[in-house]
């Protein structure tokens, strides 16, 4: 055999080896790429359920404020010392006015809008509801609603659900609230002038 188809044979070995790393470097780099992309896809995918769990906590908000404009004759009757929707779904038959619409809005937040056989799924993890008064005003409340979230985050600033053993942890507590100003429509004639929210 001639040298020269020797050194030519041992060229292509080579050539052949290089080329077989080259294609083990970009599968390795493809997989970290899809690794990268799963990861991302993961936290987007909880991100999604975060915003939708806010958004369902916002219709619960609406929800009550509209329920407590419909009624505002009797808006203080929907202050609630403790924490609205705990334990399992109550039968509001029978009842009317605002413990109706307390009933009925607990209800909504324990999940009774959807059901997946007995399971009441219609709602966010672990959510409560609160409705205060501030002590200095006659006509203004705070609607919140408190539930669990999935990623930690910096805490809630809403106090409704703070200290309950339903959120052990801060980071994952999320609340929304929102504060109304109930109109009490009153004859000019009749009623002090009051200062409005």
């Amino acid at each position: 055999m001639r040298p020269d188809r020797q050194r030519s044979r041992a060229g292509v070995a080579t050539q052949r080896g290089a080329l077989l790393i080259e294609v083990l470097v970009a599968i390795l780099i493809c997989a970290f790429g899809l690794l990268g992309f799963a990861g991302m896809q993961a936290r987007a995918t909880s991100s999604e359920f975060e915003g939708f769990q806010r958004s369902q906590a916002l219709v619960l908000i609406e929800d009550m404020v509209n329920r407590m404009n419909a009624n505002r004759a009797h808006a203080a009757e929907y202050v609630a010392a403790g924490l609205i929707g705990d334990g399992p779904l109550e039968d509001c038959a029978g009842l009317a006015g605002s413990a109706l619409d307390l009933c009925e809005w607990g209800n909504l937040i324990r999940g009774s809008a959807e059901r997946r056989g007995s399971a009441s799924i219609g709602a966010m993890l672990s959510a409560r509801g609160c409705i205060t008064r501030p002590a200095t005003s006659t006509d203004r409340y705070a609607v919140s609603v408190a539930w669990q979230g999935v990623l930690p985050t910096a805490g809630a600033t809403s106090p409704c659900g703070s200290g309950d053993a339903l959120f052990p942890d801060e980071t994952l507590r999320r609340a929304v609230s929102s504060t109304v100003c109930i109109a009490l429509l009153r004859d000019a004639a009749s009623a002090p002038v009051l200062p409005r929210c």
